[in-house]
């Protein structure tokens, strides 16, 4: 994570309207170990309600219009971890999360981060009897959501259900990579339910050294609600839910598709259910067994490799059998490698993947770009030999391989590509371009530098050691690559926009292009573009702060912002922006002093501080803080130019002595927005993130914690474990049914 550097102990004041806020730092701060941290904005946190499986929580934040995430994780999770620790460990699960989903990690937190107040949330799926922490932390989304707060941790522990004298009298019958289970309860009316995992994954989850170092209680429960998960995000309705997965009596169940000649275990537990509440009503009885060999079937591929070009070709594959899954992959091919070598090859590099579904593919696949194609396949590398490969796998090959060879067309010679930049934009500290190479096949990287910082031998040493190494480093992880499928993956190709950032103000650039050896990684020309694009100087503009007033929340009591939870106790500074019509402004605010240049110099504040554009036809920022305590506004604005100038500053601090009447509050609303001082007129200008609706949720925006649904469920269900503060995605689950 990217260290953030503040000069200034800050605490977020809270932007009503249109400011954007960030904490300030504080003069003459206390050394501190490296590296300080920010506090952008606190929290207060309260858990509400706890059942046997669930709780509710509050988060209110002391800024309505930033971003923040509430998990919960098991207090022994946490043990012993610091702050930054702490906050580590919750971007991992999310990242893992969001890997399961097969979303990036920005997505996955653009998709559970929260703004405002967060009121009677409920997070499901908890452990019995189980001590957990809710840990909130805010986040930075412009930044790669860095997080920008120390976390906030609020203990519980869920309650205690009775367990009931219920056994399990289970047998395990296993035929290749299929299992039956014959199950006898001691009591024909309870309700149960089986679970079966391989042993790599329940180790992982409750090895006490481990990450999660659950319990089988945790491992179970979270297990259970990952499946319910599932069903729900299927369509199921709750009856459904709980007549497929909880049954009565003795019951004969199978499941097929398991990984082959892996170890297994397998848990059963009778169930309490009351409404929408499911508690484990007994000890959980366990068990193991080890899987044979896939079945073999007679399955075959139909495999057609038509026009080929230069970097695509088309490419249809039908099997004998519509419903069976099987895997199939376009790759380089070395001449000699038999059908069933390169089978093997796929299978040894992919196996986690396969045997998670993730490669498993079932009908006719078409990428001929004709009708019901979506495109040709793209193949990426001219001049070169390739493999179709198809073959069934359902926990383990199932039938024979079938591969067809290729060879794509000669491309050009990279040493003769010649390339064409435009410059698209260019402002004080940044310009973008567009480069057309010549040769679309020819594949390129580039960079700029000072005119005489430009080495052309120095220049092709470090892209050269640099490849090799990311070559070294794909092989030392256990993912080798062809070099031509390396630079395929990670260079450019065709028509790209290019950008170069944080450059100097009012400094001339030479940019260079280097077209690259595809086969050998090396440089094959090096293309300079002395005096490319020149940086414009600092703009001239510099907005003007202007205080218009302190105003009491207890006043306002949601009058005009809705939250009077939020306002309450706290002083509303209203800030004003005057510049050039024609320039953008940007606006934020810290906490603390910060209005010396010298301790605290323009570009600190830029680096820091949470920007967000003024609409100037209402400039206006409504700042929460808290009062008899120095707060700093500050602006800075983008002539028409595209310069960017110095940044302006206003002290502020509200005390009793010095705030207006609330009625002047209520007029500036209604002469800036021609609207009454009214929740709903405010509401509806869409300068806020703070309206008089209802915050969206945590929970409302998408599963946060605890079990998150399987973005892959079909009917019959063909479900997978997550990972989202529970299970990882390590297997493939098959759904069991009642014989």
């Amino acid at each position: 994570m990217k260290r953030i550097l503040m000069l200034m102990a800050m605490t977020l004041g809270l932007a009503l309207i249109s400011g954007c806020e960030k904490p300030a730092p504080t003069p003459n701060p206390e050394p501190k170990p490296e590296p300080p941290q920010p506090v952008l904005q606190s929290f207060e946190v309260a858990v509400n309600a706890v059942t046997e499986t669930s709780m509710t929580y509050t988060v209110t934040p002391s800024v309505l219009d930033q971003e923040y995430i509430a998990v919960v994780k098991t207090k022994e999770s946490l043990a012993a971890l610091q702050d930054e620790q702490i906050v580590e460990a919750v971007f991992e699960d999310i990242k893992a999360a969001a890997a399961s989903s097969g979303i990036t990690f920005n997505e996955k937190m653009a998709a559970i981060a929260a703004k405002g107040v967060s009121e009677n949330v409920e997070i499901t799926g908890l452990a019995v009897d189980t001590e957990y922490s809710l840990v909130v932390f805010g986040v930075d989304p412009s930044k790669d959501w860095e997080y920008t707060t120390f976390p906030v941790v609020k203990d519980f522990k869920t309650n205690a259900v009775e367990v009931v004298e219920y056994t399990f009298d289970v047998t395990a019958t296993v035929e290749y990579n299929t299992v039956s289970f014959q199950v006898v309860p001691s009591d024909n009316t309870v309700a149960w339910h089986l679970i079966t995992v391989t042993k790599d994954m329940y180790d992982y989850y409750t090895d006490p050294a481990g990450e999660a170092a659950w319990t089988k209680e945790v491992f179970y429960q979270a297990y259970v609600e990952s499946e319910i998960q599932s069903y729900a995000e299927a369509g199921y309705t709750e009856d459904e839910i709980l007549a497929a997965m909880f049954l009565t009596g003795e019951q004969s169940l199978y499941a097929e598709g398991l990984n082959a000649n892996t170890e297994y275990v397998y848990f059963v537990a009778a169930f309490k259910i009351e409404g929408t509440q499911l508690y484990i009503a007994s000890e959980i009885a366990e068990g193991a067994y080890t899987t044979g060999e896939a079945p073999k079937t007679e399955l075959t591929f139909d495999i057609s490799v038509t026009d080929v070009d230069q970097m695509r070709a088309a490419i249809k594959i039908t099997p004998s059998d519509l419903q069976a899954p099987f895997c199939w992959i376009v790759q380089t091919y070395d001449g000699v490698s038999t059908p069933t070598e390169v089978m093997d090859g796929v299978v040894a590099a992919n196996k986690m993947f396969l045997d998670m579904g993730f490669m498993s593919s079932y009908g006719v696949q078409d990428y001929t770009g004709g009708p019901g194609s979506p495109y040709k396949y793209k193949v990426g590398s001219p001049d070169t030999d390739f493999c179709v490969i198809a073959f069934g796998y359902a926990g383990g090959v199932t039938s024979e391989p079938e591969m067809v060879t290729f060879r794509t067309l000669p491309g050009g010679n990279p040493a003769d590509c010649v390339f064409e930049a435009e410059i698209l934009n260019v402002s004080t500290y940044e310009f973008s371009f567009k480069v057309t190479p010549s040769d679309p096949t020819t594949y390129f990287t580039g960079d700029v530098c000072l005119a005489s910082e430009y080495d052309e031998a120095r220049i092709a040493e470090e892209i050269e050691a640099g490849i090799q190494e990311l070559y070294d480093m794909q092989a030392m992880f256990g993912s080798p690559m062809e070099m031509s499928d390396l630079i395929a993956n990670y260079f450019w190709n065709g028509e790209s926009v290019m950008d170069a950032q944080a450059l100097t103000p009012d400094t001339e650039y030479t940019m260079y292009l280097v077209a690259l050896d595809q086969k050998t990684g090396k440089v094959a020309k090096i293309h300079v573009f002395p005096a490319f694009a020149k940086t414009k100087p600092v703009g001239t503009v510099v907005p003007e702060l202007e205080l218009i007033g302190y105003f009491s929340g207890d006043d306002e009591n949601g009058a005009v912002f809705g939250q009077p939870a939020a306002t309450a106790g706290m002083c509303i500074a209203v800030v004003k922006y005057n510049a050039d019509p024609t320039a953008t402004v940007y606006s934020s605010i810290l906490e603390g002093n910060g209005m010396d240049t010298e301790q605290y110099p323009d570009a600190t504040i830029m680096d820091n501080a949470y920007w967000q554009e003024v609409n100037m036809n209402e400039p206006y920022s409504f700042f929460l803080m808290n009062w008899d305590a120095d707060n700093t506004a500050f602006a800075y604005a983008v002539d028409a130019n595209g310069g960017q100038g110095g940044v302006s500053r206003l002290l502020l601090n509200c005390s009793e002595a010095n705030k207006n009447n609330i009625d002047e509050l209520f007029a500036l609303i209604d002469q800036v927005y021609g609207q009454t001082s009214t929740t709903t007129s405010v509401a509806s200008l869409n300068i806020s993130e703070v309206k008089s609706e209802p915050v969206v949720t945590v929970r409302e925006k998408a599963e946060t914690l605890s079990v998150e649904p399987s973005p892959m469920v079909a009917r019959p269900v063909e479900q997978r474990a997550l990972k989202s503060g529970n299970l990882m995605q390590l297997d493939y689950v098959p759904t069991f049914w009642v014989k």
